[in-house]
C-alpha cells in the first residue's frame, strides 16, 4: 500500500489546481475605460462595437429607439453565443432623456425598484402565470419558462439572473434552440444598465426546434454552465467612464479580437 504524508497530499493538491488553473485561458479586454475578462477557451472570438444613439423620431415610431450603447458580442467558432450590452441611463447629446428614449427611465425605474424591494422571484399574478422580469430591452414578445432566477450582487452593482424563452404563445415547455440565460443589472451609481443574454444548451433538451422540459437544477449541466456566466458578466469594470458623452462620441465602430490574441 502506498501512503502519502500530509504534506505530499498538500503538493499533489496544489498540483491539481495549477493544472486546473492552466486549462483556464483568461484574457482581459479594455475599451473606453470598460474592461472584462474572459475565457478563451469558451469563445474564441470577441466583437466590440460602439452603437451610436437612436433617438424617437417622432411620437409614432419606437421600434429600434436606443440611446448609444456599448455592446460586447461573442462567437464559438462563426456561430453568435450571447452578448453584453450596457446602456447609459443618461444623454447629454439629447435634450431630455425620457422624450428621446420613452422606456428607458421607465424600465430602469422597475428595475431600481426590484432590487431595493427584492421580492420572492419570480413574482405571479393570482392564477398562478409568472409576471415579466423587467429588462432594458425591449424584447417585443412575451417572457415564457422562467426558471432558475436569482439576485446576483456584482463589484459594480446589482443584477438579476433568470433562465427564459421569448414567444408569442405561453407554455410550460421551452424549445431547446431557443433557450437563453439572461442577466438584467444596473450599476450602483445609476448610471448604466447591463442586459446580457447568452444561448445555454441542456441535456434534457434537444438542439432542435422540439419542445422539452428542463428539469435539473444543477447549473453544471448547462452548457455553458450558468456560473461562468455571471462571473463574465460580473468581471465587468468601469474605470472614469462617462456613459453620458457616448451619445455624441459613438459612431458605430467596431473592434474584433480573436481568441486569445
Amino acid at each position: 500500500m502506498v501512503r502519502f504524508s500530509s504534506v505530499d497530499l498538500a503538493c499533489i493538491g496544489i498540483c491539481l489546481f495549477a493544472a486546473d488553473a492552466a486549462c483556464v485561458q483568461q484574457k482581459t479586454i479594455s475599451q473606453d475605460g470598460v474592461s472584462l475578462t474572459y475565457d478563451t477557451e469558451m469563445f474564441s472570438k470577441v466583437e466590440i462595437v460602439e452603437l451610436k444613439k437612436e433617438p424617437l423620431p417622432n411620437p409614432h415610431d419606437r421600434l429600434n429607439v436606443h440611446p448609444a450603447n456599448f455592446l460586447f458580442l461573442f462567437y464559438v467558432d462563426s456561430q453568435y453565443a450571447g452578448s453584453i450590452k450596457l446602456y447609459p441611463l443618461e444623454d447629454r447629446s439629447v435634450e431630455d432623456i425620457k422624450t428621446a428614449y420613452p422606456e428607458l427611465p421607465e424600465r430602469a425605474s422597475a428595475l431600481t425598484q426590484m432590487f431595493d424591494d427584492r421580492p420572492t422571484l419570480p413574482q405571479r399574478y393570482t392564477d398562478g402565470t409568472p409576471k415579466e422580469i423587467p429588462t432594458i430591452q425591449n424584447q417585443m414578445s412575451t417572457q415564457y419558462f422562467l426558471n432558475h432566477v436569482r439576485y446576483l450582487d456584482f463589484s459594480w452593482g446589482s443584477g438579476i439572473a433568470f433562465l427564459v424563452q421569448y414567444s408569442q404563445d405561453a407554455s410550460e415547455y421551452v424549445v431547446g434552440s431557443r433557450l437563453d440565460y439572461q442577466i438584467e443589472g444596473l450599476t450602483a451609481d445609476g448610471k448604466i444598465a447591463v442586459s446580457a443574454y447568452f444561448h445555454v444548451g441542456h441535456p434534457d433538451l434537444p438542439a432542435t426546434e422540439k419542445d422539452g422540459i428542463v428539469t435539473d437544477k444543477n447549473e453544471t449541466t448547462f452548457h455553458p454552465p450558468l456560473n461562468s456566466i455571471q462571473r463574465l458578466v460580473g468581471s465587468l469594470r468601469f474605470e472614469n467612464v462617462d456613459s453620458g458623452e457616448w451619445g455624441s462620441k459613438f459612431s458605430g465602430k467596431t473592434m474584433v479580437i480573436d481568441g486569445g490574441k
